[in-house]
């Protein structure tokens, strides 16, 4: 599922950041990770989601992901 769309992430993208002991432990942090930045950050609460769930720290299903962009993208970043 596409969570950032300004940047085309998924959630996919994000998880493969979180693998090791040096994962990133912010939404900035994974940006980096995938060499890109921010552009609105509406997305910020979903990948915040997603880094406490992989750290094993909450997350419910996919109730931890309301919020997330479809896969239509980009209308959800626009002012």
């Amino acid at each position: 599922m596409i969570v950032c769309s300004c940047n085309l992430i998924t959630d996919t993208n994000i998880r493969s950041t979180l693998g090791g002991e040096a994962s990133p432990r912010t939404p900035i942090g994974v940006y980096k990770s995938l060499g890109c930045r921010p552009n609105c950050g509406r997305c910020f609460a979903t990948v915040s989601s997603i880094i406490s769930e992989a750290m094993g720290n909450g997350g419910s299903g996919s109730a931890s992901y309301d919020g997330a962009c479809d896969a239509s993208g980009g209308s959800c970043c626009l002012s």
